[in-house]
């Protein structure tokens, strides 16, 4: 079965101390068998990290099915609503924390295999600790329940717990605040999970481990993959690792495309010159037909939020996304917009334009960036101009005009022969659109001058538009006589 090996190591920095309680969250596929709303488990998991002083940092990642959360009738969308509880005591049962929350994913994820991660952080002194979580469906009133005990470090520990996640980056100047779902864990940004789910389609597995030592060290990181059995599928050679004075960060990947579906354990075996120390985590492989089906609702998913919507485009793709906003966008509004830009700016920079324009904040989907991309697909099918230098539908003046107005409330449309094919006396085909619906009467008069289907406007009521000058040349008396009968009025005086 092959599989790469890739490792980096960074010196573990003082930024992870005093890290407040947080929660962020995202949607996920995952799950082994078919969706059950009787089945109502919340899969917890805890990672363990020293932070001096007899201080340990517990970073907890909460896994919320959404098979059994109903969607709400009386929200805007048919928005799932639950509640979650997070109470941690001592061993004496003492409570020493507990936060409560309300939290909303998209209704069409009810029912299905999808489910949301929560995050919360918070450290303890040494001891034992219990760590329980509630989940509430708002709308039907079922709740589901977990917890796990957690041991405080009571002195400092040669590594942390063993981390996974579904993808692990180095931090660049645009993430100062993560985004949903992530963890600023040091100079990384961790993809959080509380159970590692990989497909056929993403098979690549992250992993990060802090490494202890108060001097200077050098020793070996050795991963293993295990199936249910305990047979090592994986096993990476020794690879050469420094720690800096203090402790360091490891981390890296395992491409584990070919992995069969099942459970597995994947251990991280390190020495730093005292013998082999093992951590180890869980992970699922899912097969390829489940994958596939379940990949169709994960994208449709991702692409609800604004910041979804715009996560998987390629540069190309982002600047295609931008350009049609100079029609809607307000004076200034896209002055920061620029092509020396990272990939990651421009996509923060269209969420955020699209987010001021959300009709039903607080609600996954933002109907505004819907209809607005749905105008520009119709108008590049029906507005595009052939020929040379073929110009985009949404770049015509047709094109703009239905972007900035929508659909026209009436249109007369005359082509270069009449019904029935018979010639008419007039040269050129034109279109007259009328809005009357916003309480305003406008109208918009476009002329094909070329024959070749490139409409152009001519003449306006609108004063944000300009027609031509020229635009009595276009038209004949019978013309004139049928547009101003549409429009009640005469427009060519």
């Amino acid at each position: 079965m092959p599989s790469r090996f890739e490792l980096g190591g960074v010196n573990l920095q003082k930024t992870l101390e005093g890290m407040s309680i947080f929660v962020a969250a995202t949607v996920l596929l995952g799950g082994v068998q078919a969706p059950s709303t009787t089945d109502r488990t919340v899969t917890v998991r805890a990672v363990r990290s020293y932070r001096g002083e007899s201080r340990t940092q517990v970073d907890a990642f909460l896994q919320v099915p959404y098979r059994w959360i109903a969607p709400s009738k009386d929200s805007p969308g048919a928005l799932l609503s639950y509640q979650l509880s997070v109470r941690v005591t001592d061993s004496t049962g003492l409570t020493l924390m507990k936060e409560s929350w309300q939290n909303h994913a998209d209704g069409r994820l009810g029912g299905t295999e999808a489910f949301g991660v929560e995050v919360i952080h918070f450290s303890v002194a040494p001891g034992r600790y219990r760590l329980a979580v509630d989940v509430r469906d708002s709308t039907s009133g079922q709740s589901a329940s977990s917890a796990i005990e957690l041991q405080g470090f009571a002195a400092p520990p040669p590594a942390s717990d063993l981390l996974l996640s579904p993808q692990i980056r180095l931090a660049t100047g645009t993430d100062s605040v993560p985004q949903a779902a992530e963890v600023r864990w040091g100079p990384m940004v961790v993809t959080a999970a509380a159970q590692l789910e990989l497909t056929p389609l993403r098979s690549s597995a992250f992993y990060l481990l802090e490494a202890y030592s108060p001097e200077p060290a050098q020793g070996t990181l050795e991963m293993v993959v295990s199936d249910s059995t305990g047979r090592a599928v994986v096993h990476t050679a020794p690879t050469p690792i420094q720690v800096a004075a203090g402790g360091g960060v490891l981390n890296g990947r395992l491409d584990l495309a070919g992995l069969p579906p099942g459970l597995y354990t994947m251990k991280a075996l390190l020495d730093l010159g005292h013998g082999s120390i093992e951590r180890s985590a869980n992970f699922l492989m899912h097969g390829v037909g489940e994958t596939l089906q379940k990949e169709v609702v994960r994208r449709e998913a991702a692409r609800v939020p604004d910041e979804g919507y715009f996560a998987q485009m390629s540069e190309d793709s982002v600047e295609v996304a931008r350009a049609p906003l100079d029609i809607i966008a307000e004076s200034e509004e896209l002055a920061t917009w620029n092509k020396s830009l990272s990939l990651t700016a421009k996509r923060r920079f269209l969420a955020r334009f699209w987010t001021a324009r959300d009709p039903s904040p607080g609600t996954p989907r933002n109907e505004a960036r819907e209809g607005f991309y749905q105008k520009v697909a119709f108008a590049n099918r029906e507005y595009r101009e052939a020929g040379r230098g073929s110009t985009p539908g949404w770049l015509s003046d047709r094109g703009r005009i239905y972007l900035r107005n929508g659909p026209p409330d009436d249109i007369k449309q005359q082509g270069a022969h009449g019904e029935g094919g018979r010639l008419q006396s007039r040269a050129l085909a034109w279109e007259v659109w009328r809005y009357t619906s916003s309480g305003k009467d406008r109208f918009y008069i476009f002329v094909d001058r070329t024959g070749l289907g490139t409409f152009r406007l001519v003449r306006s009521n609108d004063v944000k538009e300009n027609g031509l000058m020229n635009w009595n040349e276009f038209f004949g008396r019978d013309d004139i006589e049928e547009i101003s009968r549409f429009l009640g009025r005469d427009v060519f005086r």
